[in-house]
Formats: C-alpha cells, structure tokens, sequence
C-alpha cells in the first residue's frame, strides 16, 4: 500500500522535472535567437546611461540644461530603477528564475519592467 502511495508523487516529481526541462530548452532556443538583440539594447543603456551621467554633473556644477535633458534624465533614472529592481531579484536565492517571472507577471498586469530606449531624447541641443 504504501508503494501506491510513493508512485505518484514520483510521478508528479518526474512530471515537474520534464516540465522544467522543456521551459528550458525553450529558454535556450530564445536566448541563442534573441543574444544578438540583449547585446544590442545592453550596448544602448550603457550608452544612455553614461549621457544621463553627464546630463547629471552639469546640474551638480549650475548649469543649465535643456527641458529635453531633464526629460532625458528623468527618464534614463526609471531604467536605471527598472534595472536595479531586477538585480535585486537575482540577489534572492532561489531555484527559480525569478527575472523572467518578473518579466512575465510585468507583462501580464501591463508594466514594463524592462529598460526602454531614450532614443525620443536627445541631450546634444
């Protein structure tokens, strides 16, 4: 009786783990299709981030800045918070991938939690 017992929370187990298996192989065929474009868009916020670094010491030293730079900034400061929002969830230990559920559940409740091109804004006037 107890063999009945232990068989299908085997079962749900080895279920859980094919279930994991396949998540990830669709993971890994999504990250080897899209490396191109995280490169691309981590390459555009290193560039947006240190023009918004800039932007930020003249307003440290008095000088003037244009609307559209403080519209940059502003801007440019919610990706930043957006980034950091996802690297404190890779700080949780935890088995599960908790960035791409983060980025599902923003997805599902109509946010977006990833960073977003300043490409509207130009600091350079």
């Amino acid at each position: 009786m107890e063999d009945q017992q232990n068989q299908p929370k085997g079962n749900v187990a080895q279920e859980t783990k094919l279930k994991f298996y396949h998540w990830l192989v669709k993971v890994k065929k999504y990250l080897s299709e899209n490396w191109n474009q995280f490169r691309t868009a981590s390459k555009r916020e290193q560039k947006e981030t240190l023009e918004a670094i800039g932007i930020l010491q003249l307003l440290l030293l008095g000088k003037p800045i244009s609307e559209m730079q403080k519209k940059f900034l502003k801007a440019q400061s919610v990706d930043l918070i957006k980034i950091l929002f996802l690297i404190a969830f890779k700080l949780i230990p935890s088995p599960l991938p908790i960035t791409v559920l983060a980025v599902w559940l923003g997805k599902k409740i109509k946010i977006n939690v990833l960073p977003t091109s300043q490409s509207d804004f130009s600091s350079k006037e």
